[in-house]
């Protein structure tokens, strides 16, 4: 099984400094599994370390590379709650409706999470495709509306609600 490597440690550390040493001694490569196969991109957006993320991009990292789980590193800024790493991907054509290997998507883990800036960031960037990326069902046959009843994170609903997820229109508990 991997472990995480010296570029993995760097990235996650914001260390832009090593990331770039270790790249350039090519001994690492840009997209390595490390532990869980995680990418050291994935490193970087879980630690919202955005000049990391665009170095590592610059040199060939692959934006929805997966780790053992199926999460991208758009799934590791959701849940991190990161929304300068979740704009950023974003804006480089991240999927926003990539889903692990049990469904979850990054709104999913957004709204189980309580991240309310990267609900609203999702919505916001879905467009068309907002009712489908609602609709999504993980594993357990929950929606990101219901994650965030069942977290009770009345923000999120309320933004969701707001935002025309078609789920939370009829929600009525938890909002005040």
């Amino acid at each position: 099984m991997p472990t995480d490597t010296p570029l993995h440690k760097a990235a996650h550390n914001g260390d832009l400094a090593a990331v770039k040493n270790i790249l350039e001694e090519g001994e690492i490569a840009v997209d390595e599994p490390g532990a869980a196969e995680r990418r050291p991109l994935h490193r970087a957006a879980g630690g919202n370390h955005i000049d990391i993320c665009k170095f590592l991009i610059e040199k060939g990292a692959q934006v929805d590379q997966t780790d053992k789980s199926g999460r991208t590193a758009l799934h590791w800024a959701a849940i991190s709650g990161h929304k300068d790493a979740a704009d950023y991907l974003i804006s480089i054509n991240a999927n926003l409706m990539a889903a692990t290997s049990s469904k979850m998507t990054p709104l999913h883990g957004a709204a189980e999470g309580g991240r309310v800036e990267i609900v609203k960031l999702l919505m916001e960037k879905i467009g068309d495709k907002k009712e489908d990326m609602c609709n999504m069902v993980d594993d357990d046959g929950k929606k990101a509306c219901d994650l965030a009843v069942a977290g009770q994170h009345k923000q999120v609903i309320k933004v969701l609600k707001e935002m025309g997820d078609p789920n939370a229109a009829s929600v009525a508990c938890c909002i005040s």
